[in-house]
């Protein structure tokens, strides 16, 4: 980690390259360092010294801007709240944050992110770029140059696509993705002529056929247009890129064309053939699912991204490259970075556009992502349709930053050392023989967190350790490839073969990734999230695992909480207080249905069923287990969305054999506070941690017994309890008057 005067040294260039003036001697001088302007101002700081203040005009009595950099012994959280104490009292609008790499810059008012163009400010920019924001008195920017302001406005032009494209028999999903893909790169190739690298004859651009009608429309498009840009960007002659509309309503053809006409999609700062992508996903992967897609979510690219740090004179490979996000974000992480050391000439970006990013993927969408190659910059040649595990590469890049595909079989048993037909392993194992033999080679990839602990990759996780190739485990939190999967994910990061002895794992776990963990995933925007702090200090929310334990495990297991737990001194692990009961139903005891809709999760079938109970349960429940009173049961697949129960009912139960039943056996504990904790958030967060499976997440009994729940008296954890069932039989009586309620009773 940087010295912070180091940072400060960093910062002050990107200020002077950004023309802003520092030199003590020039009248216009507009940065301080660990002072303000005036004596006023000075006063008032006492003996408190922001890193810089920043003032936007000559006249500015007082700092705009508060610039301060990160303290080695400072989070990010406890940075951002140092420099709004210093905004509060010098009046700042705006306070920037930089760690020597990573920039957040935020409004004061609000406290939330400024916001271009509906995209986050990641730099240290010029005075005037500030005042727009100043003037404005808020945290977002809109460049007029825009016609289309926001993400949402540009999902509302796909739902007019999208309902075109069906109304005019275009029924499969992936199809209306791709007519629609051909429409966007049209528009967007004659906005481009600034960055695409080819030279774009005006008789193909936009303006020459939008205003055209019917018949002649679709015909100019797919006989002159279309088999124009084939030969301009296709003449290797490989797979078509380009194809000709499908579509034969004319009529709804040219109400998309005059819809997207109207906007200037080059000026908005996103990938917006990704952001197509994402919507039409969404869309069909929740009803019909005739996508069969999920996408990352653009800020665990970005994440990636940053993390690997891709370099000039680095080759970047995604082997599974979708519609070709991370290799864009790669694309323009190493554009910036020579943008910024003023090393970009014209010949290094020739370069970085032939020889730096590759990628593969198996389906169409290998079209889609040479397009956005194309509008990128291109480095669209180097992008491949084929099978990524037949086509093994041997020690040809530098990094490799992917999204391996989840929980597929394996094509290619064979071309690996380790054999095996699991699809996962074989992904890794093309990853680790593609990457080079630098000391510096590096892999990011991201992957089920099945890989951790299932026992069928035993023998891929010894091979990562055998071969000193892991360096660290990101572990992601459940949810963040939501609406697709619930699948929870990790990121591998390992380093080339024949490199360097490691000793021991890092193992980070990121709680929180900035949005809900929700099915809607909305922006979380009032606190710092667990990526950002990470960003800023790698040692956050970081552990590491000794190699020499990982080897004792039988299963080599890369699951953290198998190797240290977090208990704090008021905590007791569950395993010393808990035992599993396996009592089979041979007494034919009633059954009972283990429900997250009742807060004390367990009902009698018949309570649950209603008159429909006998159809649908077994016909003899012997092989059921039994649910002692006040033992605890839960569904092991279903115990990371609630589903858990407590036998309040002074009779014995039965429930599925599948279920998990377990008492507590420590007298100090109330079988009732154990329930409630599991059941609160705290519980349901560690219950998820715990959970895993390659297609439903699944909890085992001996890891739940790794959490750890509060260490208490007896009578604090009775008063706990008599609380919480004082409100649920509160509830129950105000829900049944809910329910029933009769508008009669109450008109007098």
């Amino acid at each position: 980690m940087a010295l912070e005067r180091d940072i400060e040294n960093i910062a002050e260039q990107l200020l002077l390259k950004n023309n802003w003036i520092i030199n003590v001697d020039n009248p216009l001088k507009n940065v301080f360092h660990q002072r303000a302007k005036t004596k006023e101002d000075n006063k008032r700081l006492k003996a408190l010294r922001p890193d810089f203040c920043l003032y936007l005009t000559p006249n500015s009595v007082s700092p705009e801007l508060i610039l301060e950099t990160k303290k080695t012994n400072m989070n990010l959280a406890k940075t951002k709240e140092q420099a709004l104490n210093y905004a509060k009292i010098l009046g700042s609008k705006i306070i920037v944050l930089f760690d020597g790499i990573q920039t957040k810059t935020y409004w004061v008012d609000n406290k939330e992110e400024l916001l271009e163009d509906g995209i986050e400010v990641d730099s240290i920019r010029d005075a005037e770029f500030y005042r727009k924001f100043v003037l404005s008195n808020s945290n977002v920017y809109l460049s007029s140059r825009l016609s289309i302001n926001s993400k949402e406005e540009l999902i509302a032009v796909f739902a007019f696509t999208n309902q075109k494209l069906r109304k005019a028999g275009i029924t499969k999903g992936m199809e209306r993705f791709f007519e629609f893909s051909n429409l966007l790169f049209l528009k967007l190739i004659s906005e481009s002529n600034d960055i695409v690298s080819e030279e774009i004859p005006s008789y193909i651009k936009w303006e020459t056929y939008k205003n055209k009608q019917g018949e002649e429309l679709l015909s100019y498009i797919n006989d002159i247009v279309v088999p124009n840009l084939e030969k301009i960007f296709n003449k290797k002659e490989e797979k078509q890129l380009f194809t000709k509309l499908i579509i034969k309503d004319t009529i709804a053809l040219k109400q998309i064309i005059d819809k997207l006409d109207k906007l200037n999609l080059s000026g908005i700062k996103t990938d917006i053939k990704g952001d197509a992508f994402e919507y039409f996903i969404q869309q069909y992967n929740s009803s019909n699912n005739d996508l069969g897609e999920y996408f990352t979510p653009r800020h665990i690219v970005q994440f990636l991204v940053k993390l690997a740090n891709p370099k000039y004179g680095e080759k970047v490979y995604d082997p599974f490259c979708g519609t070709g996000g991370i290799l864009i974000s790669s694309f323009n992480h190493i554009k910036d970075s020579l943008i910024k050391s003023n090393y970009l000439t014209d010949s290094v970006l020739k370069d970085i556009k032939e020889n730096t990013v590759f990628g593969g993927e198996i389906s169409s969408n290998a079209r889609i992502a040479k397009m956005n190659m194309i509008l990128t910059g291109d480095g669209h040649s180097n992008i491949n349709q084929q099978d990524t595990l037949l086509n093994p590469i041997k020690n040809e890049f530098d990094v490799v930053i992917t999204n391996i595909p989840f929980n597929l079989e394996g094509t290619a048993n064979k071309l690996y050392s380790l054999l095996s037909d699991n699809g996962n392993s074989q992904s890794i194992q093309h990853i680790i023989d593609s990457l080079g033999k630098k000391s510096t080679s590096r892999a990011y990839i991201i992957v089920p967190e099945s890989i951790l602990n299932n026992k069928e990759l035993k023998n891929l996780r010894k091979y990562l350790i055998d071969n000193n190739l892991l360096k660290q485990i990101i572990s992601l939190p459940s949810g963040v490839f939501l609406p697709y999967t619930e699948a929870k994910a990790s990121v591998l990061v390992l380093q080339g073969l024949n490199n360097q002895p490691i000793d021991s794992i890092k193992y980070t776990i990121i709680k929180n990734d900035g949005f809900t963990l929700t099915q809607r995933r909305r922006k979380i925007t009032t606190t710092i999230n667990d990526i950002e702090e990470y960003l800023f200090d790698n040692s956050f929310a970081t552990k590491e695992i000794e190699v020499n334990k990982i080897r004792k495990n039988t299963n080599y297991s890369f699951i953290w909480f198998k190797y240290f737990s977090e208990t704090p001194d008021d905590y007791i692990l569950l395993k010393k207080i808990l035992k599993e009961e396996r009592i089979k139903n041979t007494e034919l005891h009633e059954t009972a249905t283990v429900t997250k809709h009742n807060f004390y999760g367990i009902l009698s079938g018949e309570q649950y069923w209603g008159d429909s109970f006998m159809s649908v349960t077994s016909e003899t429940n012997e092989d059921y287990k039994v649910v002692n009173y006040k033992s605890i049961a839960y569904n092991p697949s279903r115990a990371n969305t609630g589903s858990l129960s407590i036998n309040l009912t002074k009779t014995k139960l039965a429930v599925s054999k599948m279920y998990v039943t377990f008492k507590v056996i420590d007298d100090r504990f109330l079988p009732e506070f154990v329930y409630l904790y599991l059941k609160s958030q705290e519980g349901i967060q560690s219950i998820k941690d715990r959970s895993f499976g390659s297609v439903r997440q699944s909890l085992r009994f001996d890891d739940l017994c790794t959490i750890s729940i509060p260490n208490i008296p007896k009578d604090r954890q009775q008063k706990i309890v008599d609380k919480v069932y004082k409100n649920y039989l509160n509830f129950i009586k105000h829900k049944s008057e809910l329910d029933n309620f009769d508008i009669k009773q109450n008109l007098d």
